[in-house]
């Protein structure tokens, strides 16, 4: 790599993003909140080693789904070319099969979710749902989240017979076996820390036990490690993440450097204030300000409307403005027409985030009826689903009657099965439906937050415990997907889980000062009385 190509590499990079990049020897930790380009400073940092000497082969990236890893590769490969396939980048899951396959050298099978199920099923004879409780524990033993007991072991252990007889693995033995061969063989061991010299980790606040123990038995005892990500972005503690890592990396790896991308790219300074004044109450963190470089932005719209199916009429209606009134709107806000403005607009510009995947239905009943395409993100039952499970079967299939490695198969489609997330198609122009938890690292010019209500945010219908920081770290997440306007509604009442409930509007909605935000009331439908008609007779 030249010298001219070295310059490209800091090109465009603020001061933050440049010591970031170039910070390569020891360990270091990326404080990136959102909208700071996280990923951008990640792909530059690779490009960097590469250029100070390091081989792409050398160079381990890892990260959670597969959307983020693929912008990864192909960010990179624009940047390095074709040593860019030297370099691993992808998610945890695919690590561990990369070295599996390395170290035993057979062909096996991985079970989906749906597989393993099938199979718990003819060991228990059990309820659907008793085997989803039993495919949960069974998950978090191999995640290192609870010890195994007398009640479990059994059935564990027959589990794990079954597989074997199948050469079969399930997706969390892709981290434990990779674990159990490290832990057990120095040699192997040295041999993956002598290959992987710089690993570098996005999203490390959403690291569980198992993937810590794997990232330490890789880095060893003189680390070259970047952990990048956000702690007032954990929202996955359900899935076993760990927020501590994040806060005590400091700790864990001595003499780390941190350094805060706080430049903020995506949202206006309305949202940034709004989102801050919320996530400021959070005791886990680590304190940041991020700084908008897109000007101030209009005020937050909160909009009290009577019930679900309101809502989703004035989240329509919203839209349907900016769509098909085009012209109107412009007139309204002072902004030239399409090929220049930020206010022309594309159903792909739209985003509809809820706190759970039960609000979809009155909102997608009212979508339909307006004939506006959506597409609904992370739901099992969607026909994006069906069709990859549909997929994966004649891929199966192609294994076993062609000859296409299992390899293959699990990396260009069961990776897919790690994250619904992953459903999302950019490329489609229709509005997004999604819950908070899917909206994790996409952006949109509009973004609609429904349901903004005690008992949906902060969730806790049907819950014994709710970890409120969680909750609110989530919120902020939904709040700073949005670019150029947020809209926030709240139900009078709302029909949920087959109850009829009288909601109280959040109360993250009052840690936002009032001067950021407008107020919009959709009022009941007034019946016409009988007295009114029969006066009309005469």
């Amino acid at each position: 790599m030249t010298a001219s190509s070295a310059d490209k590499i800091l090109d465009g990079l603020n001061e933050c993003q440049k010591h970031a990049v170039t910070t390569i020897n020891g360990s270091l930790l990326v404080v990136a909140g959102p909208g700071t380009g996280k990923t951008l400073t990640i792909v530059r940092r690779i490009a960097y080693l590469v250029q100070q000497g390091v081989s792409p082969e050398h160079i381990l990236a890892v990260t959670f789904t597969n959307r983020a890893a693929r912008e990864m590769k192909e960010r990179a490969e624009a940047l390095l070319g074709g040593i860019a396939s030297m370099l691993f980048a992808g998610t945890f899951h695919l690590l561990g099969l990369r070295i599996i396959k390395d170290i035993y050298g057979k062909e096996f099978s991985i079970f989906s979710r749906d597989e393993q199920a099938v199979l718990l099923k003819s060991l228990t004879q059990a309820s659907a749902r008793k085997v989803q409780q039993v495919a949960e524990k069974i998950s978090r033993i191999k995640n290192f989240l609870e010890d195994s007991n007398k009640e479990t072991q059994a059935i564990y252990k027959a589990y794990q017979a079954a597989l074997s007889q199948r050469n079969a693995y399930d997706f969390d033995d892709l981290i434990r076996i990779p674990i159990e061969i490290l832990e057990k063989n120095e040699e192997l061991r040295k041999k993956y820390q002598d290959k992987f010299k710089h690993i570098i980790v996005d999203e490390y606040q959403d690291i569980n036990p198992a993937q810590y123990r794997l990232l330490k038995l890789l880095a060893g005892n003189t680390p070259n490690i970047c952990a990048v990500g956000d702690a007032d972005q954990a929202i996955y503690a359900f899935r076993g993440a760990d927020l501590r890592n994040f806060l005590n990396f400091e700790q864990d790896f001595p003499g780390t450097a941190m350094i805060t991308l706080s430049e903020n790219y995506r949202s206006t300074g309305i949202i940034l204030d709004a989102a801050e004044s919320v996530i400021k109450n959070n005791r886990s963190r680590i304190d940041k300000k991020l700084i908008p470089t897109r000007g101030k932005g209009a005020r937050i719209t909160v909009i009290s409307v009577p019930d679900e199916r309101a809502e989703g009429s004035a989240i329509i209606r919203e839209i349907e403005l900016r769509i098909g009134g085009t012209s109107r709107y412009q007139m309204e806000h002072g902004n030239v027409g399409r090929g220049g403005s930020e206010w022309s607009f594309r159903f792909s510009d739209f985003a509809v985030i809820f706190r759970t995947n039960a609000q979809a239905t009155a909102l997608e009943e009212g979508f339909s009826a307006s004939g506006i395409p959506y597409q609904v993100i992370g739901r099992k039952n969607s026909a994006q689903a069906r069709e990859i499970e549909e997929t994966l079967a004649y891929l199966r299939s192609l294994v076993h009657d062609v000859g296409i490695s299992e390899q293959e198969s699990v990396e260009t489609q069961d990776s897919k099965l790690l994250d619904p997330a992953d459903l999302f198609n950019p490329g489609a122009d229709a509005v997004t439906l999604m819950t908070l938890h899917m909206a994790k690292g996409l952006e949109f010019p509009v973004v609609f937050i429904t349901g903004c209500e005690e008992g949906l945010i902060p969730c806790t219908l049907m819950k014994d415990r709710t970890d409120i920081e969680e909750e609110r770290r989530l919120y902020y997440v939904g709040m700073t997907r949005t670019k150029n306007e947020l809209f926030v509604l709240y139900s009078r009442r709302r029909s949920l889980y087959g109850h009829r409930l009288p909601s109280i509007p959040s109360t993250f909605l009052s840690d936002i000062p009032e001067t950021l935000l407008q107020f919009t009331v959709v009022p009941d439908k007034v019946k016409k009385q009988k007295e009114r008609e029969q006066l009309g007779l005469f």
